[in-house]
């Protein structure tokens, strides 16, 4: 029983899993932005789930290079700046110029425990597209790493190969932004 516990532990805090929260969280960023068309002083929950997507890209390429969870949770907790930080001394490429401003500007709100609110008075519309594109592209660059561990450390004998493995985490991404993917 224990180790059935440990099992299903270690896949619900793997780097694949935490990929995919990251996934599934920069999607419903889009869905709410694209489908409630509300204005930045009114509601910023796509900013606030956007930034939680890109946390979680993070910390699934951490956790690929040896991380534990309690200590991104430490170290990190929902630091959308602190995770940035300790990928890139991981070997993360930084992300491309045309996405660091809305990048910069999220991070600022998700802070060491807590989403804090963006001070505006902007009537504009929120715009999450350039947040989803970003972690589209750290997603799409951090695919082998996920599926390199989980090929090493979770997978069974029906389970893809890593290569095949990346090709259904890109093909998720495809349908996610036509950004970048390889």
């Amino acid at each position: 029983m224990r180790s059935t516990h440990r099992h299903t532990e270690a896949k619900r805090t793997s780097p694949l899993a935490l990929w995919r929260y990251a996934h599934d969280y920069l999607r419903a960023a889009q869905v709410l932005a694209r489908q409630n068309r509300i204005a930045c002083h009114e509601s910023q929950a796509p900013y606030h789930v956007a930034g939680d997507g890109l946390v979680f890209a993070i910390k699934a390429f951490l956790r690929t290079r040896g991380a534990t969870m309690m200590e991104l949770d430490r170290i990190i907790g929902c630091s959308l700046t602190e995770a940035l930080i300790r990928s890139e001394a991981q070997g993360l490429p930084r992300i491309p110029e045309r996405w660091q401003m809305a990048v910069a500007e999220v991070a600022s709100c998700c802070q060491e425990h807590q989403f804090v609110h963006l001070t505006t008075t902007s009537a504009a519309f929120i715009d999450v597209e350039p947040l989803v594109e970003a972690g589209v592209w750290l997603l799409d660059r951090i695919a082998p790493d996920v599926a390199d561990h989980y090929a090493q450390h979770l997978a069974g004998d029906a389970s893809p190969s890593a290569e095949e493995f990346v090709g259904r985490l890109r093909a998720d991404l495809k349908a996610t932004a036509d950004v970048a993917v390889a």
